[in-house]
């Protein structure tokens, strides 16, 4: 009986060795890897064979953003040919403005001669007409002295 009772007192430390080995086994000891060289290389033919519509579509992407860029670059000369325009424009209309404020300056001062002509010409009318009252007025009043 000794015998047995040696079997039973190893048994249980057995059991939990054997039990934790198998709860435990696979995360301290995982499955070893597995080359599956048949998979990776129909996936590599795959990816292989998907490149031509990918460079294709890069293609028509870099096709598009071509026509794109040469868009923009029609649209900026455009813009500059219409800007030069513009400047050209706008230095006719400075010329034109320039000579119309010159004609209106002349216009003015031509206004303002008058102006002063014509203040001349009332006061030197004024000035005869009462020149020759004031003298009338004096000889008529040397002429009652000399009478009397």
């Amino acid at each position: 009986m000794t015998k047995r009772k040696r079997r039973n007192d190893f048994a249980l430390p057995q059991v939990a060795v054997l039990f934790l080995i198998l709860f435990f086994g696979p995360a301290l000891f995982p499955p070893p890897a597995s080359a599956n060289y048949f998979n990776d290389f129909y996936n590599g033919v795959e990816k292989f064979s998907g490149l031509p519509g990918e460079v294709n579509e890069l293609k028509e992407s870099y096709r598009q953003t071509l026509d794109e860029l040469d868009r923009a670059k029609e649209s900026a000369k455009a813009f500059e040919e219409q800007n030069a325009e513009l400047v050209q424009q706008n230095r006719q209309l400075a010329e034109t403005v320039n000579e119309l404020k010159k004609q209106s300056d002349l216009k003015d001062a031509k206004a303002r001669k008058f102006k002063t002509m014509l203040i001349a010409v009332i006061l030197l009318v004024a000035g005869y007409f009462i020149g020759i009252r004031v003298l009338r007025f004096l000889m008529r009043r040397s002429n009652r002295r000399v009478r009397r």
